[in-house]
């Protein structure tokens, strides 16, 4: 804690340390992939529902099988909405 404390004193008086600076830039950048990985996933989500309903309006899957996939694929998209939305392992920036 004291070295928190010393290192936003000292970024009011405008010196930075250049190791804080660093896991400073790598916390945004791991932030930054982990926000892309989440935006992939729920595209790639989206991609299975537009094929499976393609799938079934081409005759190549049953109505059973269609909607057995829709709902299968709508809960993972809710649970992968709900988990960006709670943001568990998101850090409070108190240096930037």
């Amino acid at each position: 804690m004291p070295f928190l404390i010393d290192d936003l004193l000292l970024r009011t008086l405008g010196i930075s340390i250049p190791p804080f600076d660093m896991l400073w830039l790598i916390e945004t950048i791991t932030d930054y992939v982990e926000n892309v990985r989440q935006e992939e996933s729920r595209q790639k989500i989206n991609r299975k529902i537009k094929e499976n309903r393609l799938l079934y309006e081409l005759g190549e899957i049953t109505k059973e099988e269609y909607e057995r996939r829709s709902r299968e694929l709508n809960q993972r998209l809710k649970i992968s909405k709900l988990k960006n939305n709670t943001n568990l392992n998101k850090r409070i920036s108190l240096l930037g």
